[in-house]
């Protein structure tokens, strides 16, 4: 079979690049050349892959916006204060998109692709594929969008007032930049590929044969660094407790509290901190605690017995995906809504940060430990999503629609 020129646009954080890696890996495998847009920052990640890094000089928010999302996180979606921090934010995503294609636009006319697999939440990619008349598939690490509304918020449908703007605005970028859609914020592609289980959408009935669900990707490249020091205690997995930019300011409060609930010695406690979080900001730790700055979840989860996180997708399906019940302190909407999703299927707990102490925790944990049934629907999760086609269905879905042109 003749290999195709498959370009790829995401957004640059862990949970968009690593769910796409072991796709890209997948696809070079089949005698494909598959470009990635991205920064210098996971460049070494995309290539250990098999993929072409193209490089551009992404430009993060500035510290007064990263200031301004701080302060809004965990807002609901009917508050006024939200719309207009959500709208600076997205203002910030179309200067990122223009500058993306101002750099990578003569590339791809020289190289053109034949098709590009842009993330749903990366502008860039589908100003990308319209400059380029390009052939699409649109790609996400979320939920798909049901109907018209804008959020499932803790298991119920909104479309607040203040998402009117929001909605403009999107419309009269894409206008500016020659897309005549409307009601951009809902649109779809003839392909959709969605990375988590169909089972974990909800609403999953709703979506037609556009849509394909093809679980968590989770077959990436890492390099062994964790050393399991538990002496046979139970491990909790303790990481990304904040979501926000910002992670030595917003985390280290949870963190503290975390440690102080779990400071009986009974669990063996490892703090995935990540390496810009100083360590200093938490003070002497415990003996049964262990700092993890560089190993990959996916060498730690295993030999886990509980994950505790801030609920994002990636974390959630890493976990469950290794049989690993989730304790999610959910830290936005989205956040919440994974949270939500979780809890309802029965894989975890979810804790609000306004009423979060450590005997909570500690509590909450416990009856974790010693629930036998949340044991038995993990296990049950894993095995159906492991089901659900992986890598290998993207990568036929994405051939297929190449050859239909």
């Amino acid at each position: 079979m003749e290999g195709f020129h498959i370009a790829v646009v995401t957004l640059l954080g862990n949970g968009h690049v690593y769910p796409v890696l072991p796709l890209c890996s997948e696809l070079v495998k089949r005698g494909h050349d598959v470009t990635y847009v991205t920064s210098s920052h996971y460049s070494s990640q995309i290539a250990d892959v098999g993929a072409r890094p193209v490089i551009f000089g992404y430009r993060p928010p500035s510290a007064e916006l990263k200031n301004q999302v701080r302060k809004t996180i965990g807002l609901k979606c009917d508050d006024v204060r939200l719309w207009p921090v959500l709208r600076s934010y997205q203002k910030h995503q179309f200067s990122i998109a223009e500058h993306l294609l101002s750099e990578v636009k003569s590339f791809y006319e020289a190289n053109p692709p034949d098709l590009i697999l842009y993330d749903a939440y990366a502008i860039g990619g589908r100003l990308l594929a319209h400059r380029l008349n390009c052939k699409a598939v649109r790609i996400s690490p979320h939920f798909a969008q049901y109907k018209r509304y804008f959020i499932r918020q803790n298991g119920v449908f909104e479309d607040p007032p203040g998402a009117e703007g929001y909605r403009d605005d999107l419309d009269s970028f894409l206008l500016s930049h020659g897309i005549r859609t409307a009601n951009n914020l809902w649109y779809v592609e003839r392909l959709n590929i969605h990375f988590i289980p169909r089972e974990f959408q909800y609403c999953k009935s709703y979506f037609d044969d556009r849509f394909c669900f093809v679980g968590a990707l989770l077959d990436r490249p890492f390099t062994p660094a964790w050393k399991n020091t538990s002496a046979g205690r139970p491990i909790v997995l303790i990481s990304d407790l904040s979501g926000l930019l910002d992670t030595n300011i917003n985390s280290a409060s949870y963190y503290r509290l975390l440690i102080e609930s779990l400071s009986d010695g009974e669990l063996h406690c490892v703090l995935s901190i990540g390496d810009s979080f100083d360590p200093s900001l938490l003070g002497q730790l415990p003996d049964h605690f262990q700092i993890n700055r560089s190993a990959s979840h996916l060498e730690i989860l295993p030999h886990a017995t509980i994950s505790v996180c801030h609920g994002g997708m990636l974390s959630t399906l890493e976990a469950l995906y290794n049989g690993v019940p989730v304790l999610s302190i959910p830290s936005d909407t989205g956040t919440e809504e994974v949270s939500y999703r979780n809890v309802e299927l029965g894989g975890g707990r979810k804790l609000a940060r306004d009423t979060l102490t450590a005997d909570v925790i500690r509590k909450t944990i416990n009856e974790m430990l010693n629930d036998a049934s949340l044991r038995c629907r993990v296990t049950e999760m894993q095995h159906m999503f492991k089901r659900s086609g992986g890598a290998q269905l993207a990568a036929d879905q994405i051939e297929s629609s190449v050859r239909q042109g």
